[in-house]
């Protein structure tokens, strides 16, 4: 049995994808998977069987195409790529679990919530998909969409978000999962495998403690880039920076031996 972590970081996604091809090319199938935000989307790729489609997704992927801002809206509009996924076709049968998370607001906290989305219904599994990736932002009217799209700083927006929380803005609302929790690893200490693959997007990420716990060092590998990232990244959903992201991911996979 195998797993795999598939951590949140809109564009930086592509990264992940290009890992997951190149794991595939090596015929390494996954039992259980956890994913949050652009991780929670690249998994239902794996779990329908598309990762052909993935793999075009990300190589013809444009931001101002995929994601929108309305006005007066306080999200990011990720339908437009959740529409994407209503189209897949499949299953994939070896998958046991994958759990996503999202931010439910109750009462100005937020709270987790985990999914394992193969006990639901497509209509739900995507609803899931799209609270787990759908990042606050709010639009005025004085705003151009292109603008906040090349310009969204995550830290930032995370600090905007945290005063509008506060203030009752977001009530009721279901957001990234990122939001709370971007290292959704947990589920794989009652959820064992064999083997866990963790695709992360910062060079200097530490496999916490709770895992060593459970797994030999040898059974657990990290992928990560090369690639030093900043905080406008997030949205960078640009057709040569997803490419260029998408090999990195592919060969850095490639090279290594399991």
């Amino acid at each position: 049995m195998n797993g795999i972590f598939l951590k949140g970081g809109g564009a930086k996604g592509a990264f992940q994808a290009g890992a997951i091809y190149a794991l595939k090319e090596k015929n390494i199938a996954f039992n259980v998977i956890s994913g949050t935000s652009i991780g929670a989307i690249n998994s239902y790729f794996i779990y329908t069987n598309n990762i052909e489609k993935m793999r075009d997704c990300w190589h013809n992927i444009d931001g101002l195409q995929f994601l929108s801002l309305k006005k007066d809206s306080k999200v990011i509009d990720n339908q437009s790529l959740i529409d994407i996924l209503y189209d897949l076709e499949g299953q994939n049968e070896e998958i046991k679990s994958i759990y996503l998370n999202y931010v439910h607001i109750q009462n100005y906290h937020p709270k987790e919530v985990i999914v394992d989305i193969t006990k639901l219904k497509k209509d739900e599994i995507l609803e899931c998909i799209k609270y787990s990736s759908l990042l606050p932002c709010k639009v005025s009217e004085d705003m151009e969409g292109e603008h906040v799209l090349k310009n969204y700083d995550f830290k930032q927006s995370l600090e905007e978000f945290k005063k509008d929380l506060q203030a009752g803005v977001y009530n009721d609302y279901k957001l990234d999962g990122g939001i709370l929790n971007n290292n959704l690893v947990h589920p794989f200490v009652n959820d064992k495998v064999n083997k866990l693959f963790l695709i992360v997007f910062n060079k200097d990420y530490e496999v916490p403690e709770f895992l060593y716990q459970q797994y030999n060092k040898e059974d657990i590998i990290v992928i990560k880039p090369k690639t030093e990232f900043t905080p406008i990244d997030t949205l960078r959903f640009e057709g040569d920076f997803c490419k260029r992201l998408f090999e990195e991911g592919y060969n850095t996979c490639s090279m290594i031996r399991f």
